[in-house]
């Protein structure tokens, strides 16, 4: 077997490109060639050979001219795939090694399957063999850089998100099925997709099936902040589909024109147009798939969840669990009353970017993150700044926790704030649940970079101390805050501060003292400010349903 590869030393990292061109010199069925800064890809790889397999090495945009070249050229030639991009995410669908030695050796003994492409004409006009994701997704693709991917990985598409985000973008979407009547859409986000995954593994469309001979479209309507957070969580959770907000259709044609012009990335590539029009092309390219590359995973249910690892901390082992769990208390939130709209956008919120977080944990993305912050903190460290933080960290231990909470509710309860001492309650009990749910099931190790003046053990995230803090401090904090805005009193806006800044203080207490990292802390606070939230907005609710009967 001969194998041409096009590596694109513009993809991964140098060491990564470095380590990968080795290994291919050093084995003689490879032909290896290092594509120039004006090489058109397209045009190399369909020109005449006599190479048994046609393999690039690049990200997603290199695999995409790659294929453009062997479509428009017919070719039937065997095609191969090395993963070095950021997202890599037709590799997912098709489960080839994101490691590219391991994808690179799968080349000599894997299977060729045929699958499917899709064409595109209109104002863009080529073909896709992943997916092309237009509106939010495509002006979120627009903000990131190439540096930013480098910098920050699959996390950099969030980093994009948050200009987008601010101000939601809006589409009037005229959509022919297979060449049915026009349907409208007023629409935030659109996705046509032949494989599954899209933005560093997002799973956009988890039951497209790229063999078929259709492909999958998903629409999500334009909605509210709380609503659109609902379907975030599910997307990230994988059932995104079965949300009553999201229209998901299977199709052979696709005409679409869009007022205003809209965005698309298709398969990482950006074009902006009114008028595209989306075509299957069965079994339009033999690709080398992976060992455990499943076509149709609706009829197999589960093989898409199943750990690749049996590490508790595998990424795969927690996506049902974690983002089920998130989205489940979203779909909670969003049923309530919407009468307390402020709290009920800060609970979404804090359970997105807690999602966030928990993905980029679990992935191994926030460890050098981890390990600079550390470092930095013990190098400006001194002895008063650690007996300061063994000091705050006392409040958000054991002792600390209950000679607070007990005094503050005593108070409660001798100055008739039942209500009051029942949120503190409700409040307290869903901290300590959090704590004792999340930590064993992530089953994280704390750092042992140094050797802490106030050692803890048991499991790091997400921390303990952080979800007391907000849950006692915050929201006393709260509730000082409330009483100072509506009966004027200077006291309660000290006492506002006090709590607020204890609770911060107990957060950065847990880093400066080495037991926890960076991310631990963040998760622990964002998931008691989302418990937090709900307890202040049961009281309110209640509050004012006592108002309601009292008339």
């Amino acid at each position: 077997m001969t194998i041409c590869a096009f590596l694109n030393p513009q993809a991964g990292s140098v060491e990564s490109n470095r380590s990968l061109r080795r290994f291919l010199d050093e084995d003689p069925r490879y032909t290896v060639r290092e594509l120039g800064p004006d090489d058109d890809l397209g045009q190399l790889i369909a020109a005449p050979n006599d190479c048994t397999l046609l393999a690039v090495a690049g990200g997603d945009g290199t695999v995409h001219a790659a294929a453009n070249g062997l479509l428009n050229a017919n070719s039937h030639a065997a095609f191969g795939i090395i993963p070095l991009g950021t997202g890599n995410d037709f590799c997912r669908t098709l489960a080839i090694p994101l490691d590219p030695m391991a994808a690179a050796s799968l080349l000599q003994n894997g299977t060729p399957r045929d699958i499917d492409a899709i064409r595109i004409e209109g104002d863009k006009s080529g073909y896709l063999l992943n997916a092309a994701t237009g509106g939010f997704s495509g002006q979120v693709a627009s903000q990131v850089t190439s540096e930013q991917k480098a910098a920050w990985g699959p996390l950099a598409y969030l980093r994009g998100a948050l200009g987008p985000i601010a101000d939601l973008p809006r589409y009037r979407l005229t959509i022919r099925f297979d060449r049915g009547e026009p349907e409208t859409f007023d629409a935030l986000n659109i996705v046509v997709a032949n494989g599954r995954m899209a933005a560093g593994g997002i799973p956009v469309a988890p039951t497209a099936n790229p063999e078929d001979g259709k492909f999958d479209v998903v629409i999500v309507p334009s909605c509210d902040a709380l609503d659109l957070t609902v379907v975030a969580a599910r997307l990230l959770h994988g059932d995104y589909l079965g949300d009553e907000n999201v229209v998901h259709r299977l199709a052979e044609r696709v005409e679409i024109e869009s007022d205003p012009p809209i965005s698309f990335s298709i398969d990482g590539e950006l074009c902006q147009g009114s008028r595209f029009t989306f075509s299957i092309v069965p079994k339009a390219l033999r690709i080398v798939v992976g060992a455990d590359y499943r076509p149709n995973l609706v009829s197999e249910p589960g093989i898409e969840d199943e750990p690749a690892e049996d590490s508790p901390a595998h990424p795969q082992h927690f996506r049902k669990r974690i983002f089920g769990l998130l989205a489940g208390i979203l779909l909670v939130v969003k049923r309530m009353p919407r009468s307390a709209g402020k709290a009920l956008a800060l609970i979404a919120v804090a359970v997105l970017l807690f999602a966030w977080i928990t993905r980029g944990v679990v992935a191994g993305d926030w460890r050098e993150r981890n390990e600079a912050v550390l470092r930095a903190w013990h190098e400006r460290g001194s002895p008063d700044l650690d007996r300061l933080a063994i000091f705050l960290t006392w409040f958000g231990g054991t002792i600390g926790t209950v000679l607070v909470v007990g005094s503050v509710l005593a108070l409660f309860l001798w100055r008739k704030h039942y209500l009051t001492a029942g949120t503190l309650v409700a409040s307290v009990v869903g901290v300590l649940i959090l704590e004792a749910v999340l930590k064993p099931l992530f089953g994280l190790a704390r750092p042992n970079e140094f050797l802490s003046i106030a050692p803890a053990t048991g499991f790091s995230f997400p921390s303990g101390h952080a979800l007391r803090a907000v849950g006692v401090y915050g929201l006393l904090a709260a509730l000082a805050l409330s009483r100072g805005y509506h009966f004027r009193r200077p006291l309660w806006w000290i006492v506002a501060a006090m709590c607020a800044a204890l609770a911060v203080g107990i957060c950065w207490s847990r880093v400066d003292l080495g037991v926890h990292w960076l991310s631990d802390v963040i998760a622990g606070a964002l998931a008691a400010t989302a418990w937090v939230a709900t307890c202040l907005t049961a009281r309110y609710q209640a509050m004012n349903a006592s108002r309601v009967r009292a008339r």
